[in-house]
């Protein structure tokens, strides 16, 4: 309406009650299905006629881009959801009712495209599931009516599935690092588990303020440590993150230096190097390594087992991560004279490690 003002027919939202508010809003989610379903049939009436050809343009596909503004990607899902729906009249009258929407809709023409005479036989059934069940379930019912009636074809299904698993990393401009793909049900069990053993005990500490999304970064960054920190490789010995920053940079602890991930925090290379491999060079102006001294351990393996020994584990109060998985951290860093014995030293998680170079006050525990 022009100026945003309130259609006549339509109450405004801060004059009703609560209830109020809900009702509304599955009034106006049921309608704007609708208004999806009405969309579907319209397409499929236009590819049906072949508007697209008749108006110019090479495909649907494009004529829908020209319509809508819409990327490639969404107008081709939309041109094939409406062609399903022409071999699904349960799912099509519902759609149209309002009683299911457009993703449950999609999931309900994959499962008629996995096995179209097995759906065509169930379709009124799950059509009255997917109105009601909540998001968690509803992939499970598919799944259940797919092992039940075609036993052979859920195993093809599972090693379709194994054959799409993806993993996309990447760099962004932003200075993030984007992590994108899928995986097979048997590897996502796997990583759910893995994840979920480090992310959630998070949860249960009232003092922890990262949200659940940084929670299961931080797990997974976590777990990928621990591999580092005690894992092997066929053909060689563990595996290695290298950073290589200049020796002032290090003392002055400001700055960013780049590497193959992003750029990183001078005072993040100083919590790495805590505990770390060094390996001091001479490189010239051309970035070239002219001479490499001895490498040696930060914390040698006798003065760590001795700072296992002391510690159990993480010193910060009520953290209880085993000394195994935890970084031995320099009170007074060794790059600002700082001494690696004993006294100078604690045992920090992760998580709490990196709190301390960023200065926030976390006790010792007694």
């Amino acid at each position: 309406m022009p100026g945003g003002a309130e259609s006549p027919d339509l109450p405004a939202p801060e004059g009703l009650s609560n209830r109020g508010l809900a009702d509304e809003l599955r009034r106006a989610q049921r309608e704007s299905r609708r208004w999806e379903a009405r969309q579907t049939d319209l397409i499929a009436e236009a590819e049906h006629r072949e508007v697209a050809r008749q108006e110019g343009y090479a495909s649907t596909t494009t004529w829908l881009m020209a319509l809508s503004g819409d990327p490639a990607p969404v107008c081709r899902s939309r041109l094939a959801m409406a062609a399903s729906l022409q071999e699904m009249p349960e799912t099509k009258e519902a759609f149209a009712s309002g009683a299911v929407s457009e993703s449950r809709v999609r999931l309900l023409a994959q499962a008629q495209a996995l096995a179209p005479e097995q759906f065509a036989r169930d379709e009124a059934s799950l059509v009255a599931q997917a109105a009601v069940a909540s998001s968690q379930r509803l992939p499970t019912v598919f799944a259940e009516w797919r092992r039940g009636t075609d036993s052979a074809g859920a195993e093809a299904d599972a090693a379709r599935l194994h054959s799409q698993r993806a993993l996309h990393v990447s760099p962004a401009w932003s200075g993030m690092v984007h992590l994108n793909g899928d995986l097979d049900p048997e590897g996502g069990m796997i990583v759910l588990a893995a994840i979920r053993s480090l992310s959630e005990a998070a949860a249960l500490d009232a003092g922890d303020t990262r949200t659940p999304p940084q929670c299961r970064a931080d797990a997974l960054v976590e777990i990928c440590h621990r591999y580092l920190d005690g894992g092997s490789r066929k053909g060689g010995g563990r595996p290695q993150v290298t950073v290589t920053i200049p020796w002032e940079s290090l003392r002055q602890a400001s700055g960013v230096v780049d590497t193959e991930a992003g750029p990183i925090t001078v005072e993040t290379v100083r919590r790495l190097a805590c505990d770390a491999t060094v390996s001091p060079a001479i490189i010239d102006g051309d970035s070239a390594p002219v001479a490499v001294g001895h490498t040696r351990r930060v914390v040698p393996p006798t003065l760590r087992r001795a700072l296992d020994l002391r510690d159990q584990g993480c010193t910060h109060p009520g953290c209880e991560t085993p000394a195994r998985w935890c970084d031995a951290h320099h009170i007074r860093h060794w790059a600002d004279e700082g001494r690696t014995d004993l006294a100078n030293l604690r045992l920090l998680c992760r998580h709490h490690h990196r709190a301390a170079h960023d200065h926030q006050p976390y006790p010792r525990r007694q």
